[in-house]
This record gives C-alpha cells, structure tokens and sequence, in this order.
C-alpha cells in the first residue's frame, strides 16, 4: 500500500478521488493501492520551555533554546492552553495508515510550509519508509495525474526543509526571548512579541499615534479658469499659499490682470502595458481596493477557489510564468472567450503574445495565479468579485497597450505661474476590461479633447478662485496599505501575512474600524513598551529572507544562519533588559 497525506481534507478527498481511493474510513480514504489522510493545517510546532519543565526563567537564563522535540498544536480552553483533541486523533489516524504501507507520498502544499509540515510529521511519526514528493500548482485532474507520473525523492526538498526549518526556529528564538525578556524586565501582562508581528504593530500603532497628534497645517490654493474656443482649462497655482492675506492678494490680481500667456505646452504618448498577472499580494491589494475585502478574507476565497480546482496554487509571490505553464494558457482563454460575459473580448486577445509573461521559475515557488479553465458553476459573491478580477488580469495580459496622451500646460498670470495637466485615451487596449483610469492617469485632468494652445498666446482669464484649505490627518491602515507596507518591508511571506493579521486580531492588539486597522489599548500598550527598540523594527531581520533563500540553494548552512539569529537575540533582549531595568517580582511569577 502507498500512504498519501495532505494538509487539508478536501486536498485529500479530491487526490483520492482522483486516483480511485473511493473507500471513506476514519480520517482517510482507501483504495486502489493507495490510503489518503490528512492534516488540519500544522498540527505540530516547537515545543515551548515550559514544555520542558521551565516554569520560570531569570535573567541569566537567556537567550533561551527550543527544546529538541516538536509538541502537538494547543488551543485555547476553559482549562488554560491544552493540546488541540482533534489534532491528537487525527495524528492517530495518520500513524495507523503510515503503519500500513511500505510507501509514503508527501502531498502537502508546494512551498518552503508544506515542505516543513510534512517533515514534522514524518519525524514526530517515527517514520522509516521511503517518501516521495507530489509537487503540483493546481488541483485539475490532469494536474495530479501528471504530479503522480512525475513523482520527486523527497531528498530533492532537503534544502527547503532546512529553509523553512531555520525560519521556524529563528522565529522561535526571537520571539519567545522578546516575549520572556519584556515579561520579565516590565513586570506585567503575557505580551508576545515576534519578528514580524511586533513591527507590523508598531507600523499599525504609529501611525495611529500620528494621527492623533496631527496638527492641521492651513493653505489656500488660487485657481484661474481660462477659455478658448468654447473649452474651459482650470489651472492651479503651482504653489499653494500658506498664507491667506499673500492668497487674497494674488487672487485679486489675477482678477485684475484679466488674461494669463502661455508659456509651454508639452505632450507626449506612452503606450502602457498591462499589469502583470496576480500573485496573492497583489490580488489582496486589489481586492481590498475595489471589494473592500480583506487580506485575511481573500486567502480563504483564493483557497476555496483553488480547491475548486477554479485557479492554480495562490499561495505564490511570483508574477510569472514557466513556459509549459504558458503554453497551456491558449486553450483555457479560447475557452473562456467563448463564453458570453467575455466574448466582446475575443477580437482584442492575443494568444501569441507572450509579452514579459514569461521567466525562470524557482523550483520551489508556485507561479502567478491562474484560471485553470474548469468552468465555475456556483459561486458566492465574493467568491465571484475575486475569480472576476484574476480572470480579468488574465484577460489584460493578452490584449494590446493602451495609448495615453499626456500635456503639460503652464501659463503666467500676474507675474505667477500656473499649471494643467490633462490626459486622454487615444486607445483603450486592456484598460477596457475594467475602465480604470485612474490607473494611467498621473493625477492628471481627463481631457477629451483639449484645445491647441501655442507657446506665447494669451488666453482670456474667465474666472479665479480661491479655497481654504486644512490638511488632513494620515488615514489609519488599510489592508490594501498594511499588505503593501509587509511586502515592501520584506515582513512575512504571501503564504504567512495574513497569519501575522490574524494573530494581532485574535490577541486583541488590533481591531477592525471600518475599512481600517487600530491598535487597541492593549496593542498600544505593547507598542508604547517596546517603542523605539531593535524588535520593533521592521529591518532587524529584513536580511533573513535572503539567507534563508541561499539556505535552499545550499549556499549557506543552517548552524551558519542561526548562530547569526542569536546573536541578533541577545542584542534585542540586551537591549529590553537596558530600557526597562527588572522591578521586584513574586518570585516564580514566570
């Protein structure tokens, strides 16, 4: 018998399915040689020092180590943090299908996690039998019947495991030293800190204490409106005024001067490109942009729809794809044009053109998300808003540029200078799925049809304006913004982002208003605390992603990169115990 395991259950069915393993048992399905099971997600992590029998700690024990075994998940309970039950038995049921067979398939997701969840399993198991790796970026029948023809040595992902393993730990150790060490030098509360979580809070919570302290700054903008053959152009003063009496002043002598010259016009058309095709950072930002979704909320649409076998792998950063890949695309878009909502589209698509879709693809990266041409049938709403925009991505890459022209417009009026800038759509190409102007137009003025103006003409003063203007306060994050922030910042991955999200909500350091993001007391509280400090900063391990990729490609060794994390911890909690000197504490209070 062949055992294959999964980390989700419908992951599971749909392979079992697939491969005629159609006899349901206990947590797995069996058949046809084959025994399918499944995990919940990562049943298993790091054990923690009280896992050890540490039931305090004193300054001299740091930095403090991982012990040397992996612990099931714990869940919350009306007892304290107990092990997850369902964890427990579903680990039972997987240690009595590996028992049975000889052989071991690991189908858990593509990626530096899945690589980790299946090795943890394996080694908490005690397994000995030889194992082999589907690696596969869609749930297409096709695609896990060619996986399961092109089965992998699982001893080609060693180096993943050891990436993902390292960051496991490092993760570990700055998090559980930080949290220790700012527990026992303040003196209060059970506060986490981690390498990610703790800088995105304090990026949330800083501009939130931004906001609160704004003070409005005034400006008064002076406008003249000028006309010729019919057409009004608004323009602004290319300064905006601090002050009202030198605004009033020039507002009257615009009135008076009557007429405004030219003094340069300038054009120029660019043909703009599609976007490139979604990876799941960017389908968050749309997603928040538009739908007004969030990031957490899109992982679980795109999850749901990939196990609807609807779209490939989204879990990815990449924005590319391998020539294979794109080589299948024709068929899937002349059968999605030959639909009724998109065949207004057909005569503008080109499927020759590859156009910057195309590169070299890492081994272990999934590529840019992709239909997968299996028809949708039934979809919630928001289901349908996210698959209409990876569709509509897809449908942008293969059509023409769009053609904009831009002018620049100056013109002096009472010895000030004066300024327009306008675009029009010579060509919609791809900005015609969607019709999102905004998206080329420079903070321009649409201009359908501006008027020819020619360098030292004057032009006839209609009318002038003057506004009052305060500046506002910095909006509160939104995902959209937060999303951008993480992924500029190197904070996280595609696949762990909103992880980091959902554990500032679920500990209460954040919340919900609206559309955007706040930092609750509690969540200020921490920040307060560890403000200004090597944890809260978003470049303390901005280094460690490149590491850990040198670590897959065996340019660097595992002890190599976390003798580096310990010496990053010591200096963090040096630098905790330095700002807040340890107050006197019941003795095992930790």
């Amino acid at each position: 018998m062949i055992a294959i395991v999964t980390d989700k259950p419908n992951v599971g069915r749909e392979i079992a399915r697939v491969l005629g393993a159609d006899r349901k048992e206990n947590g797995y399905m069996t058949g046809n040689g084959y025994m399918v099971t499944w995990t919940y997600g990562n049943m298993l992590s790091l054990a923690m020092p009280k896992d050890s029998g540490t039931s305090w700690v004193e300054r001299e024990d740091f930095p403090l180590l991982p012990p040397p075994f992996l612990t099931v998940r714990h869940v919350k309970t009306d007892t304290g943090w107990n092990p997850d039950i369902n964890a427990v038995l579903q680990l039972k049921v997987i240690a009595k299908v590996f028992d049975a067979c000889d052989t071991i398939i690991a189908a858990t997701d593509a990626s530096r996690e899945g690589e980790m969840l299946f090795r943890y399993l394996y080694r908490f198991l005690g397994c000995k039998q030889p194992c082999l790796r589907l690696w596969i970026s869609s749930l297409t029948d096709e695609a896990i019947t060619r996986g399961m023809e092109n089965l992998r040595p699982c001893a080609l992902f060693d180096n993943l495991f050891l990436a993902a393993d390292s960051r496991n730990k490092a993760d570990w150790l700055l998090g559980v030293n930080s949290s220790y060490a700012v527990c026992k030098a303040v003196g209060f509360g059970n506060n986490s800190l981690g390498r990610v979580q703790t800088p995105v809070l304090a990026a949330i919570s800083g501009r939130y204490r931004e906001r609160e302290n704004h003070i409005p700054a005034d400006s008064w903008p002076v406008f003249i409106s000028l006309c010729k053959n019919g057409k009004i152009m608004k323009m602004r003063h290319v300064e905006d005024l601090g002050n009202r009496r030198d605004a009033l002043e020039l507002y009257e002598d615009c009135k008076a001067a009557g007429y405004a010259r030219v003094t340069a016009v300038g054009s120029r058309t660019e043909e703009i490109g599609a976007p490139a095709l979604y990876n799941l950072t960017e389908l968050q930002k749309d997603a928040n942009r538009y739908h007004n979704l969030t990031a957490i909320r899109v992982q679980e649409i795109t999850q749901s729809l990939y196990e609807k076998k609807l779209i490939s792998c989204p879990r990815t950063s990449s924005r590319l794809l391998p020539r294979d890949v794109y080589d299948m695309l024709p068929p899937v878009m002349e059968k999605l044009l030959s639909g009724k909502d998109f065949r207004q589209y057909a005569g503008m698509v080109n499927l020759t053109a590859r156009k910057g879709m195309t590169g070299t693809q890492d081994t272990a990266e999934h590529h840019a998300i992709v239909i997968t041409g299996v028809q949708p049938g039934e979809l919630d709403r928001e289901e349908r808003l996210v698959y209409t925009l990876i569709v509509g991505r897809m449908l942008e890459t293969f059509m023409p540029p769009c053609k904009v022209e831009y002018t620049t417009v100056e013109t002096v009026c009472a010895a000030r200078k004066f300024r327009i800038r306008t675009y029009r759509i010579l060509e919609t190409g791809w900005l015609g799925v969607f019709q999102r102007e905004h998206l080329v137009s420079e903070n321009g003025v649409l201009c359908p049809v501006p008027p020819e103006l020619l360098r030292e003409e004057t032009l006839p003063v209609a009318g002038c304006s003057l506004i009052h203007r305060k500046s506002l306060p910095v909006s509160p994050y939104t995902d959209e913004e937060l999303t951008d922030y993480m992924d500029k910042a190197g904070l996280g991955t595609v696949s762990t982002r909103t992880n980091i999200i959902r554990t500032l909500l679920d500990r209460k350091y954040i919340r919900y208003s609206g559309r955007y993001i706040i930092p609750t007391p509690k969540g200020l509280l921490l920040y307060e605390t560890v403000r200004g400090m090597k944890v809260a900063e978003a470049s303390l391990t901005s280094g460690w992603e490149t590491e850990l990729v040198r670590i897959e490609r065996g340019e660097l060794t595992q002890k190599e990169f976390l003798d580096g994390v310990l010496e990053t911890v010591n200096e963090v909690t040096g630098e905790i115990f330095r700002n807040h000197p340890e107050e006197a504490r019941p003795h095992g209070s930790m």
